[in-house]
């Protein structure tokens, strides 16, 4: 039955009632808890920080700041500003940058995002660390950072990540004091500096490098807040690989600083809109590695700093790697972008397994300006560089500097001398007797020394090299040149037709030509100038020795004759339409080494070509380290003017026959058997250059009489300048 209208208006207040009441009890249980919890976590926290603070050790921020990266720096060669080239270290990447070198907006970015109550608390923000402790109580896998810049500065540099409350209350002990002991620009500076920021960065030094190729203080409002934005997740929000994460993240904190009056509205729509120019090939594929040239950087400052400082090995490359040494290379990264060009694409190297290593080198100072060690992509840091560390048997690219540049020097021959070009056995009856032979074992009869280095005949490298004296000739390669690799064991056979017992590396093969170039002065090939330390001082000043290691007039004579290897000889495939080039091929025993060693009046250059492990080069056509040496050096060479090699015109001294006019030959002999042969000096570029042949103008002439050997006037070639079409026919040398 109904209820009275009284009684229902009753039971429906007092149904309010209940309702109210457990809404009251509610939150009265709600708020216990949560009083409760924040005397637990408070008690808690005061236990802990007790036990923290008795047993936390000192932040070794000393330390920690010991530990940063090398950079190596370039001089523009159209600014002459020096950039930076690459960093150095070992686990590490980190350039650090100081706080006066950042522009405010980089920090003000940091502190929007991260800890925009950075300049009012001591270290921690209570408001935040306590919400985020209930939240940890609560639930751990929902649980938020409450860390400030200060807590995290003290987890980057502890290192210790794990999530425990002892960790967590021990970094709040050390962020409370690391605020008494530093102010807040020194607290953020070093925050910046430890950041990882993925790409293997550390700090924003590097950062700002990698990602857009600048300093820190060049950073736009955009690019500081992308390059922020990364910190929290790094590999999510990397430009590189995740850009759209990125720039929602530089979003969130354009939209933060602008909250805070860091930046005004047009400067915050302006930087929403600015379009990011990221520098993706410097993108970390996993596979960064060193440079040829860095390597061959560091190996030599690592060199200089056991010999010079004398530091152990160890720990001069530690120094070099983690102690934020500023290095100051030779290097021209134009130059070795175009090497790389070549070298990394291994469609120009045909041969399966086929390996080669170059370096460009500037004869005028010595400056290293391009190596490359390898064929194909490098495949780690340290590994074989074969420019540097492969001496290998130079063939006949060796006699310019074992046996015609000394020669001239002493004076035993003119680029005008007369040789015979014929079958010669030396140290006949001994057991290292030898009969050197040519290319097809043909032998041409009376030719200058101009004519035998153009066509590089073993022959007469063997009879001057014989007239010269093999401990001369070894003398001048190692005292003069620079050459290190050559051994007692090193004979007639192997310095005159290249056949080494230990061979010779590019490097030093560049270099020795490169004083034909000089004047005749070789300076020491160096990959860096000088090494400043972190505190600004220099410690390492790269002066690199000079030796006047010929006369002008024999350099000159040497460039006069390389030219013309190139312009008529065996080294025509080499030749440059833009430049004069002059240059010796070589080749050794079955075909295993092929070389080329160039000059040009900008550079000198050094290829080789071969299997590391030494074995025939089969099918080839041409000489393919002279065919590399173009590709690369015709890119070099671009857009530079024309110039000449210093040719000079110099008084030489010629043996002309006074019958004819023409270069005097053995066989210049009048009636009563007396040579018309007379020594004269003329200008290089007025000698004759036709040898004389026995004619009629030379009746009485008796092959057997002759003591140079049995040659007769048909077997007498013509000295002309005829390009010589088949440059691989080069001769093959004989084994030392």
């Amino acid at each position: 039955m109904p209820g009275t209208k009284d009684e229902n208006v009753y039971e429906k207040t007092s149904m309010g009632s209940k309702k109210k009441k457990s809404k009251l009890n509610k939150r009265l249980i709600k708020l216990f808890i949560t009083l409760f919890l924040w005397v637990f976590a408070v008690g808690l926290i005061y236990v802990v920080i007790t036990v923290a603070s008795a047993t936390s050790e000192n932040i070794d921020i000393d330390g920690y700041l010991r530990n940063y990266s090398g950079q190596i720096f370039y001089e523009n060669p159209k600014t002459g500003n020096y950039e930076n080239l690459d960093n150095i270290y070992l686990n590490e990447n980190r350039v650090w940058v100081s706080i006066t070198e950042m522009p405010k907006h980089l920090k003000d970015a940091a502190v929007a995002i991260e800890d925009e109550r950075f300049y009012e608390h001591g270290g921690v923000d209570l408001k935040r660390t306590f919400g985020a402790f209930i939240y940890y109580i609560i639930d751990k896998e929902s649980a938020y950072g409450g860390s400030t810049i200060t807590q995290q500065l003290v987890k980057n540099v502890t290192g210790q990540d794990d999530r425990s409350v002892t960790r967590k209350v021990k970094e709040i002990w050390n962020s409370f004091r690391l605020e008494k002991q530093m102010s807040k620009e020194q607290i953020l500076e070093l925050y910046l500096n430890t950041i990882y920021l993925s790409q293997g960065c550390n700090g924003v030094g590097a950062a700002s490098r990698i990602y857009f190729n600048k300093e820190p203080m060049e950073l736009t409002v955009a690019e500081a807040a992308a390059i922020v934005g990364i910190t929290q997740y790094p590999t999510r929000y990397d430009p590189f690989l995740n850009p759209e994460n990125n720039k929602e993240k530089q979003k969130l904190v354009l939209k933060k600083m602008y909250e805070l009056e860091y930046i005004t509205k047009d400067e915050y729509e302006e930087a929403l809109n600015e379009k990011l120019n990221l520098i993706t090939e410097n993108l970390n594929d996993g596979k960064n590695y060193n440079s040829y040239f860095v390597d061959q950087v560091i190996t030599e400052v690592a060199d200089d700093l056991v010999e010079q400082k004398g530091y152990d090995r160890e720990t001069a490359l530690k120094l070099i790697h983690t102690g934020g040494f500023e290095i100051y290379a030779t290097i021209d990264p134009s130059i070795q972008r175009k090497m790389d060009s070549v070298y990394i694409d291994t469609s120009n190297f045909p041969h399966s397994g086929v390996q080669s290593s170059m370096v460009v080198m500037d004869p005028y100072t010595g400056q290293v300006k391009g190596i490359s060690g390898g064929v194909g992509r490098k495949s780690g840091d340290f590994v074989l560089n074969r420019a540097t560390m492969s001496p290998r048997q130079p063939g006949s690219s060796i006699k310019p500097i074992s046996v015609y540049a000394p020669a001239l020097e002493y004076g035993i021959i003119s680029p005008m001398s007369v040789r015979v070009d014929q079958s010669t056995t030396f140290y006949k009856g001994q057991p290292h007797e030898w009969t050197p032979k040519n290319s097809g074992n043909k032998f041409e009869g009376p030719v200058t020394i101009q004519y035998a280095v153009q066509r590089s005949l073993n022959t007469i490298a063997a009879q001057v090299l014989d007239e010269l004296g093999v401990e001369k000739s070894r003398k001048f390669m190692t005292d003069k040149l620079g050459i290190t690799t050559l051994s007692k064991n090193d004979g007639l056979s192997g310095l005159s037709l290249g056949g080494l017992t230990n061979g010779i590396t590019t490097y030093e093969m560049t270099a020795a030509y490169s004083a034909f170039v000089n004047n005749g002065v070789y300076i020491e090939p160096h990959t860096y100038t000088k090494v400043i330390d972190n505190m600004g001082r220099v410690i390492l000043e790269k002066k690199p020795k000079k030796i006047y290691a010929m006369s002008s007039e024999t350099a000159q004579n040497m460039c006069r004759m390389l030219y013309r290897v190139v312009t008529y000889g065996t080294g025509t495939e080499a030749g440059l339409s833009t430049v004069m080039v002059g240059g010796k091929t070589g080749t050794t025993d079955d075909n295993k080494d092929r070389w080329f060693v160039g000059i040009t009046p900008y550079y000198v250059s050094a290829v080789w070509y071969g299997y590391d492990e030494p074995k025939a080069l089969s099918s080839i056509t041409g000489n393919p380290a002279a065919q590399t040496w173009k590709k690369v050096m015709s890119k070099v060479h671009e857009g530079l003017s024309y110039k000449s090699l210093p040719l000079g015109d110099n008084m030489i001294s010629v043996d002309i026959c006074s019958v004819t006019g023409k270069v005097a030959a053995p066989t210049c002999i009048d009636e009563n058997k007396e040579s018309t042969a007379v020594t004269t000096n003329v200008p290089y570029s007025s000698a004759p250059t036709e040898i004389c042949l026995p004619s009629e103008v030379h009746p009485d002439f008796s092959m057997e009489e002759n003591p140079q050997g049995e040659i007769t006037e048909g077997d007498i070639v013509p000295e002309t300048d005829v390009n010589i079409e088949t440059p691989d026919a080069e001769n093959t040398q004989q084994a030392a």
